[in-house]
């Protein structure tokens, strides 16, 4: 399963899930790879074996980087021992953790990271919770935050180890986390974890001199500022844009996500966050223990993260992608053209034009306000999909737009004219049959999906009779 793509002068790393739930290294030289570009039937450089999607010749050029539909053609033409390797259906450790940090002045801003932090938390897949501190816990206290979590969330039939680790300075919990644990870590998670936990991390480590990049395996950092080849993810945005399973989300907050999920919630505690980690630090380590399980449990109740991953292993894109329509789609495309002998080629340079044109988004109709007798909904299945198979829609099979009068003109057998005035061949299309490829998928696991759906059913039933 692929988790990330990183890219050098004339080279590709892809890290990816091992049968382990660990991440593994692979390294190719793309000297000899080209990117594609369009160019004369006459061009000395013309390929004989391929063409551009649109049919226009092209030619190779090789170039430092590969293009991002050129990656998709060298993952394609993987040898196939490599490619099951990659592709692998192996899920990651993961591990859930949250920081808590020094309150002075409000509520600290992660782009500032102006206060030290505090204590890190991590939830492992083998049920340790492992916390990094600055002050003093006693064994018993210790034991004593362990008996508390575990009578919490008694109801889950979880043994929960606690491990707690003191250290004499911030500096020295910080390079720790990124320097001993981050590397340890297939799959991190937490609770709005990347827009606060990790970017306080990653700026906390800029005034204290560390580099964060040092959690990579590779040493890099992503434009996002996420070390490569280890998986971060915030599980609030997985439930916010993700699941299904809970119809009507209240909020976002991580104790409302858990009551409604789980049927538990944060541990609550009187004045604030500062006053008691002063006064009560037993309390303070086992609240940011405890926030750490939360998401924990939400994801096995969910296993919202697994949607995802399986996305981007059918995909065959980088994890971190899985999340772009657009991603999805070029992938998709690119790897049925190919089939085909036809490549994505790369438009050369041209100086940014001004917009001569918009687009009018989706339609939407006026509604007539005031109250209405027998209103009715309707709600058809794969709507856009559909309209998209039935006239073929697809950038391979688009002819031109044209006024009603030049629509006469085409032949219905041979072309399709929407009610726009849009005009496409009616020769399947690229985009035609990959959605017909997933349809059929579709219905093929709803199908399967019932028929489990009806064995859980009759298992259940005999249970009760015994």
């Amino acid at each position: 399963m692929l988790l990330d793509i990183e890219q050098l002068e004339n080279q590709v790393t892809f890290s990816f899930f091992n049968e382990k739930g660990e991440v593994e290294l692979k390294t190719y030289d793309t000297s000899s790879f080209p990117n594609w570009y369009t160019c004369e039937e006459n061009d000395k450089r013309r390929n004989i074996h391929n063409v551009n999607w649109d049919g226009k010749p092209v030619k190779a050029s090789f170039e430092k980087k590969i293009s991002k539909h050129g990656l998709i053609e060298f993952i394609e033409k993987l040898p196939k021992e490599d490619s099951d390797l990659i592709f692998g259906y192996n899920f990651p450790k993961t591990y859930f953790f949250d920081i808590e940090v020094e309150v002075t002045e409000g509520f600290p801003e992660a782009d500032r990271a102006a206060s030290k932090i505090l204590t890190i938390s991590v939830v492992t897949p083998n049920h340790q919770v492992i916390v990094l501190g600055l002050k003093d816990c006693t064994e018993k206290e210790k034991q004593d935050i362990q008996s508390q979590t575990n009578k919490y969330f008694e109801k889950f039939d979880i043994n929960w180890d606690i491990k707690y680790i003191k250290f004499n300075t911030e500096y020295d919990l910080v390079y720790t986390f990124i320097n001993k644990f981050m590397r340890k870590f297939p799959m991190l998670s937490g609770w709005n974890c990347i827009n606060f936990d990790w970017k306080y991390i990653v700026n906390r480590c800029k005034r204290l001199q560390i580099n964060p990049a040092d959690a990579s395996p590779t040493g890099t950092l992503t434009r996002d500022g996420l070390p490569y080849h280890i998986g971060i993810v915030d599980y609030m945005d997985l439930y916010s844009n993700w699941d299904r399973s809970i119809p009507v989300k209240e909020n976002n907050q991580l104790n409302t996500a858990a009551m409604q999920s789980i049927g538990v919630g944060k541990i609550k505690y009187d004045g604030g966050l500062q006053q008691l980690y002063e006064d009560d630090y037993q309390k303070y380590l086992y609240y940011n223990a405890v926030d750490s399980i939360l998401v924990y449990l939400i994801d096995q109740k969910l296993k919202t993260l697994q949607v995802v991953l399986t996305l981007s292993n059918i995909c065959k894109i980088s994890f971190y992608k899985a999340g772009s329509p657009v991603a999805i789609t070029e992938s998709l495309i690119a790897r049925n053209l190919l089939a085909e002998g036809k490549v994505m080629s790369i438009k050369p340079y041209q100086k940014e034009r001004e917009k001569s044109e918009q687009y009018a988004g989706a339609y939407v109709k006026q509604p007539i306000t005031g109250k209405h007798k027998a209103v009715a909904c309707f709600d058809f299945a794969s709507l856009y999909p559909s309209i998209m198979r039935q006239f073929n829609i697809s950038p391979d099979s688009f002819i031109d737009m044209v006024s009603p009068a030049k629509a006469e003109e085409f032949d219905k057998d041979t072309f399709t004219v929407t009610s726009t005035g849009a005009v496409y061949e009616k020769d399947p299309s690229i985009l035609k049959k990959v959605l017909t490829d997933l349809y059929a998928k579709r219905r093929e696991y709803k199908k399967k999906m019932f028929e489990y759906k009806m064995q859980l059913e009759k298992i259940s039933e005999k249970l009760k009779e015994k």
